[in-house]
């Protein structure tokens, strides 16, 4: 299920380009209007940063990573709520001026996204980090966005993490947020320490159960995407977000379900119908455990089934 592996495309590039260049413009011409109110300024940011999210999106395979740049010291305002068919992403801001922060701007609704991050983002050195890791389970489901703005010390990191680390990073050329060491005594004081199967930092992975315990709540994960998920985020916003892309994914296996039915009418025997419609009652989860314990168990036969068929994919 881990797919790794930069794909920096001209497009994708370009993409990035641009929507840095119109948010920093949006940035700029926002904080210069007389006479605005902060909570007008801070709405069109948070309204600019939703927008800079669309062309951050992966293709089928590759993880990506960018950063938004901003003008002042910014709070980004997550919540997330499962209401609806597929839930809802409300963001938010407020920014730092003359020292003191302005109040939290009107909250623009995002449908399509799913950010992963702490309830309340602030920005250290100006700067937030987007990390882009897509989800497949079997088929792409979505992207998963982890936001962060702290900084973090991982220690021992297994091969795998480290390599992406180093493929995201430009092999420490790109500063991304997040140094690696071999003990927990190299990490600075103003970072926040994430060990690897072993306890004692502030965040605890264990690869071998795959969860990753924080502030005294576990959140179970699948893929080296929702490992970072975790542990860029508060509990209570992985939970509902692990939550919205299962939604997600029922609606999306309903649509194989009727696409392997149309297949089989068309010569192409695959005998996954009833299996798809088996996992779309088990993706409604509402927890990262059943996620992780239940539907990816299902997701990888799935997954190995219709590799099997060739041609006759259906997925």
């Amino acid at each position: 299920m881990n797919r790794k592996g930069v794909d920096f495309t001209f497009s994708w590039i370009f993409a990035i380009i641009a929507g840095a260049a119109i948010l920093g413009a949006a940035i700029y011409i926002t904080t210069q209007l007389i006479g605005s109110s902060d909570t007008q300024r801070d709405t069109l940011v948070a309204g600019e940063v939703a927008n800079l999210l669309n062309p951050i999106q992966t293709n089928l395979e590759d993880n990506r990573y960018s950063v938004i740049n901003f003008a002042t010291d910014t709070r980004v305002y997550n919540e997330c709520s499962t209401q609806g068919t597929f839930g809802v992403q409300r963001l938010s801001t407020s920014s730092k001026t003359r020292n003191q922060w302005s109040e939290e701007s009107i909250r623009k609704s995002v449908y399509d996204k799913y950010l992963f991050s702490r309830e309340i983002e602030e920005t250290e050195d100006k700067k937030l980090h987007i990390m882009v890791n897509p989800l497949f389970a079997p088929f792409k489901v979505g992207d998963v966005i982890s936001i962060y703005g702290a900084k973090y010390c991982f220690v021992n990191p297994p091969d795998g993490v480290e390599d992406l680390i180093n493929d995201l990073s430009i092999d420490g050329k790109q500063d991304i947020g997040i140094n690696k060491t071999n003990s927990i005594n190299d990490c600075a004081r103003n970072v926040t320490s994430v060990c690897f199967n072993r306890i004692g930092c502030d965040i605890n992975v264990n690869t071998q159960s795959e969860t990753v315990t924080k502030d005294g709540n576990d959140m179970y994960y699948e893929g080296d995407g929702l490992m970072f998920a975790a542990i860029f985020s508060d509990y209570e916003i992985y939970e509902c977000q692990i939550s919205r892309l299962m939604k997600r994914a029922s609606e999306l296996g309903a649509v194989y379900a009727k696409k392997a039915i149309y297949l089989q009418g068309s010569g192409c025997s695959n005998n996954l119908a009833s299996d798809l419609q088996s996992f779309v009652l088990a993706a409604n989860v509402s927890s990262s455990r059943d996620f992780a314990r239940q539907v990816m168990l299902i997701a990888e036969g799935l997954e190995r089934r219709s590799n099997e068929l060739g041609s006759c994919r259906v997925f």
